[in-house]
């Protein structure tokens, strides 16, 4: 290799080109250079040639690498070109095998980094909460590429145990977390999707939905007190407002203002008939109360539902939610059996029996009419508000035991 150069650059300019930030790529001599890219990533790179090509290794972040450790670390790896060892080549391989032993614990890990923020919000809530509910737990500690078909059954029948639906949202987030593992050339196959739902339990039969009546209501709501605080407090809020479970237990405190709670659209299912980049929801007097008393149970959490259990990193689990209202709706004398989304079709048909109008109904549980009404029956935004008005005044008068009149016909 040529004559070393002299040392081009110093701490200061370092420190003066990472504030710049400027792209640039400036030589510190054989081949070391400093980098800061578009983004603002400043980085060292050892560039050299081997068999005539030209390469380039990463040798790290600066300033976690400084100056002279960057030369150092150059130096080392100039002595292996020199030897005939193509040090880029060999680091990926490196990079490969450590890949390849990761735990399943590990790729969840590079999971939540790498794939979960390209998500719809919504999408990757489901999917990380039945990694870590059902899989990390079963799965953790095994390496990735050892993990078999048997054990992914094993897992899947595991959580079948609740329910139907949880096994097969086990599955599905056991294939999404294999399909990034053969991203990552980690597995060569996905065990998970070797995994046969029938062959497990039986699809239930499509239920029936559930709008409660006003008697029915109002028992509801007198018994709530009898639940945990943070239960009974989402059980009222989506009966105050219609919005879905995952929609509910992904709300963040940024998204609760004064008076209105604005559901970003990547956390909607139905986002990709959405045109405005939010849905918005304006609170109720009672609403606002249910919020300033989830605001204290939250403990400073960024979420309205943290997990009850494990930290305050992720929100509530909501099949376990679930199981506490089914639970409760069973002590309620002559109830039927519900499940969350019951109290969202209460919602639109609590609303019809004040005779609010069918379109108005639709827009306040965020539905988009069909055909010729989705275009010709514009329905405002202050419409959508008085809807939600009334059923909150409705709510009221039932909770407080009186006969319910119904109020007039919306405009």
């Amino acid at each position: 290799m040529p004559k070393r150069q002299t040392k081009l650059l110093t701490d200061p300019q370092l420190r003066r080109l990472a504030a710049a930030g400027t792209p640039v790529a400036v030589s510190d001599g054989d081949g070391l250079t400093f980098t800061l890219s578009a983004a603002g990533t400043a980085a060292w790179a050892l560039r050299y040639r081997i068999g005539g090509r030209r390469r380039e290794l990463t040798l790290g972040r600066y300033p976690d690498l400084k100056l002279v450790d960057a030369r150092k670390a150059a130096a080392k790896a100039r002595v292996q070109v020199e030897s005939g060892v193509d040090v880029a080549v060999e680091k990926q391989r490196r990079k490969t095998a450590d890949a390849l032993a990761w735990t399943v614990r590990e790729l969840l890990r590079d999971f939540e980094t790498r794939v979960a923020p390209g998500l719809a919000a919504s999408t990757a809530f489901g999917l990380l909460n039945y990694m870590r509910t059902d899989i990390l737990p079963a799965l953790g500690s095994r390496v990735a590429r050892d993990v078999t078909p048997d054990d992914a059954q094993a897992t899947v029948e595991r959580a079948a145990e609740r329910s139907y639906w949880a096994g097969a949202n086990a599955r599905k987030a056991g294939i999404a977390l294999f399909k990034h593992a053969r991203a990552r050339r980690i597995v060569v196959a996905n065990p998970f999707r070797a995994v046969n739902m029938p062959s497990i339990v039986a699809q239930p039969a499509k239920r029936q939905r559930v709008a409660l009546k006003a008697e029915q209501i109002r028992a509801f709501m007198l018994g709530l007190s009898a639940l945990a605080p943070v239960d009974a407090a989402l059980a009222e809020l989506l009966l105050r407002t219609g919005v879905r479970i995952g929609e509910a237990l992904s709300a963040e405190w940024l998204d609760v203002h004064a008076d209105e709670w604005r559901i970003p659209r990547e956390k909607i299912k139905t986002r990709k008939r959405m045109a405005d980049p939010a849905f918005v929801i304006r609170l109720h007097p009672s609403t606002i109360t249910v919020f300033e008393q989830l605001r204290s149970l939250s403990a400073g959490s960024r979420w309205v539902f943290p997990a009850l259990a494990g930290g305050q990193g992720r929100s509530m689990d909501h099949e376990r939610a679930l199981d506490r209202l089914k639970d409760y709706a069973a002590t309620l004398p002559n109830f039927p059996a519900i499940v969350f989304h019951d109290l969202r079709s209460t919602v639109r048909s609590g609303m019809r029996a004040l005779n609010i109008r069918v379109e108005v109904c639709e827009r306040a549980l965020n539905h988009s009419l069909p055909g010729l009404p989705g275009v010709y029956d514009i329905v405002q935004p202050e419409q959508v508000a008085d809807a939600f008005s009334q059923w909150g005044d409705y709510l009221d008068v039932l909770r407080k035991g009186a006969d319910i009149v119904p109020i007039k016909r919306m405009k």
